[in-house]
């Protein structure tokens, strides 16, 4: 399970400088110069995004992921090439996250299951956390949140579930049906068993019989 504590270890002055530098180089190539940025565009899919410590391990080897001009100096510049646009981009290959992680975490102690090392933020993510006095301190609010809002989806989908089932099975017996069907059919879905149970109690619907443990078959001599 990934940590959530950025005090789960000593955070040294390095490492905030750190991160600080990794935020600013990521944000800058991200802003890019104008439209059309293709690295902003890579990063609205979350498997082309990078943790903060493969970006760290770049920028502490003198590396960057934009050289290009701010928008502004952009906008002064003559015509540029497609080709010469795209080369101001460096987008850090899939091949060596692992690598790179794992330099950086042996740099700064950080430990394999830290935010830092885990999680690629999203475009928003790091803008709030550029804009943050402690982009640690944030990274780990937004991951709270994030995981919040996940765990209500989940309940969400469950009770639904539930509602479903139960209406379908009040259908059923109306017309003489087996209200075990649906119910059978929202366990296969994902429902819990005890929560589905106690609906069907409540709305006056029986209840079908838990199928014991089919036993193992006995191996081949």
């Amino acid at each position: 399970m990934t940590s959530t504590n950025p005090t789960a270890f000593e955070i040294s002055e390095d490492l905030r400088a750190a991160v600080r530098a990794a935020l600013a180089d990521l944000n800058r190539a991200l802003e890019g110069h104008t439209g059309n940025n293709p690295m902003l565009n890579a990063y609205r899919l979350p498997a082309a995004r990078a943790t903060l410590a493969e970006v760290i391990a770049i920028v502490d080897n003198d590396g960057t992921l934009y050289t290009g001009p701010t928008p502004t100096a952009f906008a002064a510049m003559d015509k540029v090439s497609e080709a010469d646009r795209a080369s101001w981009y460096v987008m850090p290959d899939r091949a060596g996250a692992a690598a790179r992680i794992a330099a950086t975490c042996e740099a700064y102690g950080i430990p394999a299951d830290h935010l830092i090392a885990t999680h690629a933020p999203s475009h928003a993510e790091i803008k709030a956390m550029v804009g943050s006095a402690d982009p640690l301190a944030k990274m780990t609010e937004i991951h709270a949140e994030a995981a919040k809002r996940e765990q209500e989806r989940i309940k969400a989908e469950r009770e639904k579930r539930i509602k479903k089932a139960v209406a379908a099975a009040r259908n059923l017996t109306e017309y003489g049906g087996d209200p075990a069907l649906p119910f059978a059919k929202a366990i296969e879905s994902g429902a819990d068993r005890a929560e589905l149970a106690q609906a069907f109690t409540n709305a006056g619907l029986p209840v079908p019989p838990e199928e014991p443990a089919k036993a193992k078959p006995a191996p081949k001599k």
